[in-house]
């Protein structure tokens, strides 16, 4: 395994990634209520088919291209194997994980609620608040959910793309 290339393309896909959402973020942040704590849910206005279309059409295939890059880079750089491809994956989709624990779950979020960024109607909800923020959505997502599900999804699909390569 090369560390150095897992280091840097980790860190290259956790800027993209974070910079990316964070950019969506600011054109429609009603597209992302979804994904709140549930008092954010109740109180944001439903989804219009433009905020579904910015998920689906950007947010997602974005996903899937970090992920084929993920495995492209690998390969490219000598990795095979089925352990060794999967773990480098896993390792480089934990980056992207904790890049948006810190950057999108810690620091946007006391952007977005300093200048106004809250989809209409959530202003007022106390879920907002760092600590129910970590405690409701952030830490279970990324100390749980994206070790357990998201990073190892990922290493099988490098796996999948490196080997179709």
């Amino acid at each position: 395994m090369n560390w150095t290339r897992i280091v840097l393309d980790g860190l290259a896909m956790c800027v993209v990634f974070n910079v990316s959402t964070a950019l969506l973020w600011t054109i429609a942040p009603t597209a992302f209520s979804q994904m709140m704590p549930k008092e954010i849910r109740k109180a944001a206005p439903k989804l219009t088919r433009r905020d579904f279309i910015i998920l689906a059409g950007v947010l997602h295939p974005m996903q899937v291209l970090i992920i084929v890059y993920m495995a492209l880079s690998a390969v490219n750089a000598g990795v095979s194997g089925f352990w060794t491809l999967f773990w480098t994956a896993y390792i480089e989709m934990l980056f992207v994980n904790f890049g948006d624990l810190i950057g999108l779950d810690v620091f946007f979020r006391a952007y977005v609620c300093k200048h106004g960024l809250v989809p209409p109607g959530t202003e007022k909800c106390e879920a907002w608040g760092l600590k129910k923020w970590m405690l409701m959505l952030a830490l279970p997502e990324h100390l749980l959910g994206w070790p357990l599900f998201m990073c190892p999804l990922a290493g099988l699909v490098a796996v999948g793309v490196g080997w179709l390569i």
